[in-house]
C-alpha cells in the first residue's frame, strides 16, 4: 500500500522524475565506465605480469683501444686494426646492491667443452688442421712464396700428398727466419689464397700454406691473468732431429696431434651452465624454445641436479628420449665467449687444447646427466646471443669441481654472458639505485618485450579511468542530493498531512522512501549496466593497438585476442554489483537522512510555515 502510494505521489511529477532518471542514468553510467575500465586495466596487467618478462644484460665498456699491426708480405706494407683493452674485469659481484631486487640472476655463464666418444659433434666430419714434417730444396727466406717438399703428413686432407711440393709463405711475420735445404722441419699450417702478385689471368686464385700458430697455451688463470708457457706466441715449426719426438718440444707436438684430431675435436660439445634459461637471451627472444619435455625445476637450480636440456635434432639423430642419460666428461672451462661465438655448424669450436705444460687438458668434472626436456629453434650461427650447434644446458650448481686449471679462455662481461631479470615496469628505479653506484664502464640494456610501452598506455588509462570514477561519484551525489531535496525535504507538507491522518512515522518513511530507492534501483541498474558495457567495448578496441606490440612479444600473448572475446562473451556480473550496490547505499543514507528531517518537525508546526 505505501509502495503504491509513494509511486502515486511520484506519478504527479513526470517531468521531475525523467529528469532524474536521465541525470542518474548518465552519472551511474560515467561511474560504472570509469569502474569497468579500472577492471579492464587490472585484468590486463594481471596476464601481462604471467606474460612478460623484464631481462638485462650487461657488457663492459673498453677501457682502451689498441692498434695492432699485421704485416702482410702480399702488399709489404701492415695493415692497421684495433682491439678493445682492458686494465681489470670488473667482477660480477658489483651488480649485488641494496635495492636491485632481482627476480633472478644476476650471472655470468660458462660455457664448458665436455667430451663424449659415443656421439658425433658434426656429423658430417669437418677437417681440422694441416700438421706435415717439409724440407726446403734450397735455402729459403719465406718473405714471399718459397717452395717446400712435402716429406711426412701427421694431419692433412686430400691435396696433401707426400713428395707434394707446396707453396709456402711466412705471410704474416715482417721478419721470418731462413729456412734451410737438407733440414727437415715440422710445421702447423693452412690454407689460404696466394697473393696477387702470383696470378697468372684474372680469374686465377693461386693457394698458399701459411703459419697457423697453434703450438702454445691459451690456459689462464681463475681471475684471468695469462700463465706462463714455454712456448713464445706465433711459435709454428720446429726443426725435426734425431729422437725430436723423444724430447720435451717433440711430445708436445704429439699431445697438438691429439687434440686436433677428428676423432677427437669431433665428439666435444659446448655445456652452457645456467640458473634460469630465460637469462638466456636465445630462449628469451624465441629464436629457440623446449619442444618436448620441460625446463629446470627451482629445486633442480638449487641443489644442482644432473638434468640437461639438448637440442631436438641433436635428440633424433642419436635416438634419445626424455629420461635418457648422457654422459657430459668436462675438459675445459670458456670464461669469455658464449657457445653460440664459439661452436657454428662450420666448426668454429674445434681449436687446439693444450694446457701450459703441453697436454691435453684432463677431465675435471664427469657424470650422467638426465635429459629432461628438449629445445628447438635456429642454432649454430656463431651468434653472440644464439645458441651454439648442439649446445647443452645444465645447471650451473651441477657442476661441483672447481675449473680454476682448465680454463682456456677469460675476459669482461658480454651481453652475451651476463643478464639478469627484474620485475616489470621497475627499469627506471633500477637505473637510478644502479647510477648512485658510481660504475661507468658497464653498459646495462634492458629487454621488456615492450611492456614499457605497455605500461604507459595502461597508466594512461588508469589516469582516465580515476578521472571518470571521480566525475562520476560526485554526479550521483550531486543528483542524489537535489532529487532529495526536491522528492523528500520540500515534500514536508505531504509528510505533515500524512502523520495528521495517522500514519506512523514508519509508514511515512515508507512513503517517502520507497519510491525514490525504486528510481535510484531503475536508474543505477541500467547506467551501471550500460557504463560496463560501453566500458568493455572500448577497451576491446583499444586493447590491441595499445597495449602490446606483437614484434616484441615473442608469441607470449599471441592468443590475447581470442581471451579478451572469450571474457568479451561473459557478463562480469560482480563488476556491475557492486556500483550499483554502492549507489543505492548512497542514495538510502543521502534519502533516509533527509526523511528523518522531516519525520523530527511537529506536522503542525510545517503546515503553519505552508500558511506564512
Amino acid at each position: 500500500m505505501m509502495i503504491k502510494n509513494s509511486i502515486r505521489q511520484l506519478w504527479r511529477m513526470k517531468g521531475r522524475v525523467g529528469l532524474f532518471l536521465l541525470l542518474l542514468l548518465l552519472a551511474s553510467g560515467l561511474f560504472s565506465l570509469g569502474r569497468g575500465f579500472q577492471a579492464v586495466n587490472r585484468r590486463n596487467m594481471e596476464r601481462y605480469e604471467d606474460s612478460f618478462m623484464t631481462i638485462g644484460t650487461v657488457e663492459q665498456k673498453a677501457d682502451a683501444v689498441q692498434e695492432i699491426k699485421s704485416w702482410d708480405a702480399g702488399i709489404k706494407d701492415y695493415h692497421i686494426y684495433s682491439r678493445s683493452t682492458y686494465d681489470s674485469y670488473v667482477p660480477l659481484s658489483v651488480l649485488d646492491f641494496e635495492g636491485a631486487n632481482y627476480l633472478s640472476g644476476p650471472e655470468k655463464r660458462v660455457f664448458y667443452g665436455a667430451y663424449n666418444p659415443d656421439y658425433v659433434m658434426y656429423p658430417r666430419g669437418l677437417f681440422g688442421s694441416i700438421l706435415v714434417e717439409v724440407t726446403p730444396p734450397e735455402d729459403v727466406l719465406p718473405d714471399h712464396p718459397v717452395e717446400l717438399t712435402v716429406t711426412r703428413i701427421l694431419m692433412g686432407n686430400s691435396d696433401l700428398w707426400e713428395g707434394l711440393n707446396i707453396t709456402f709463405c711466412n705471410h704474416y711475420d715482417p721478419d721470418p727466419e731462413m729456412l734451410y735445404a737438407g733440414k727437415t722441419y715440422l710445421m702447423s699450417l693452412q690454407q689460404r689464397p696466394g697473393h696477387d702478385s702470383e696470378k697468372q689471368f684474372a680469374e686465377d686464385s693461386p693457394l698458399e700454406y701459411v703459419p697457423y700458430s697453434m703450438l702454445e697455451s691459451d690456459q689462464v688463470g681463475p681471475e684471468g691473468e695469462v700463465l706462463q708457457d714455454e712456448v713464445e706466441d706465433g711459435a709454428f715449426y720446429d726443426e725435426v732431429t734425431e729422437g725430436f719426438y723423444e724430447t720435451r718440444r717433440g711430445k708436445r707436438w704429439m699431445e697438438l696431434l691429439k687434440t686436433l684430431d677428428l676423432d677427437y675435436t669431433n665428439h666435444i660439445f659446448p655445456v652452457t651452465g645456467t640458473n634460469d634459461i630465460h637469462l638466456i637471451m636465445a630462449f628469451y627472444n624465441g629464436d629457440v624454445w623446449i619442444s618436448s619435455g620441460r625446463e629446470f625445476t627451482e629445486e633442480e637450480y638449487a641443489d644442482g641436479e644432473k638434468v640437461c636440456l639438448i637440442n631436438e635434432t641433436f635428440a633424433r639423430t642419436n635416438d634419445l628420449e626424455i629420461g635418457d642419460s648422457i654422459r657430459l666428461p668436462l675438459l675445459y672451462a670458456n670464461h669469455r665467449f658464449p657457445a653460440g661465438r664459439r661452436f657454428g655448424r662450420n666448426g668454429l669450436g674445434v681449436t687446439p687444447l693444450l694446457n701450459t705444460k703441453g697436454e691435453c687438458y684432463p677431465i675435471f668434472e664427469d657424470g650422467d646427466y638426465t635429459i629432461v626436456g628438449m629445445y628447438d629453434g635456429a642454432t649454430g650461427f656463431s651468434d653472440e646471443y644464439g645458441m651454439g650447434h648442439n649446445e647443452i644446458i645444465i645447471p650451473t650448481r651441477s657442476v661441483k669441481n672447481s675449473d680454476a686449471d682448465n680454463i682456456v679462455a677469460y675476459g669482461p662481461m658480454r651481453g652475451g654472458t651476463t643478464s639478469f631479470q627484474i620485475e616489470n615496469g621497475t627499469i627506471r628505479d633500477y637505473l637510478e639505485k644502479w647510477n648512485q653506484q658510481g660504475i661507468d664502464n658497464l653498459e646495462i640494456t634492458f629487454y621488456d618485450g615492450g611492456y614499457t610501452q605497455l605500461e604507459a598506455g595502461i597508466e594512461n588509462m588508469k589516469q582516465i579511468s580515476r578521472i571518470l570514477v571521480a566525475m562520476g561519484l560526485i554526479l550521483v551525489l550531486m543528483v542524489l542530493l537535489y532529487f532529495t531535496w526536491l522528492f523528500i525535504i520540500r515534500q514536508g507538507e505531504r509528510t505533515a498531512v500524512e502523520r495528521c491522518l495517522g500514519l506512523s512515522k514508519k509508514k511515512c518513511f515508507l512513503s517517502l522512501f520507497t519510491g525514490l530507492f525504486l528510481l535510484v534501483a531503475c536508474g543505477s541498474v541500467v547506467g551501471c549496466t550500460a557504463g560496463n558495457l560501453l566500458s568493455r567495448e572500448i577497451a576491446g578496441r583499444m586493447g590491441p593497438v595499445s597495449y602490446y606490440d606483437t614484434s616484441f612479444s615473442n608469441g607470449l600473448i599471441s592468443n590475447e585476442e581470442s581471451v579478451q572475446t572469450e571474457e568479451a562473451s561473459e557478463f562480469p556480473v560482480e563488476e556491475v554489483v557492486w556500483p550499483i550496490a554502492g549507489i543505492l547505499l548512497t542514495a538510502s543514507l543521502i534519502s533516509g537522512a533527509g526523511i528523518w528531517l522531516n519525520l523530527r518537525a511537529e506536522p503542525m508546526d510545517m503546515l503553519s510555515k505552508r500558511g506564512e
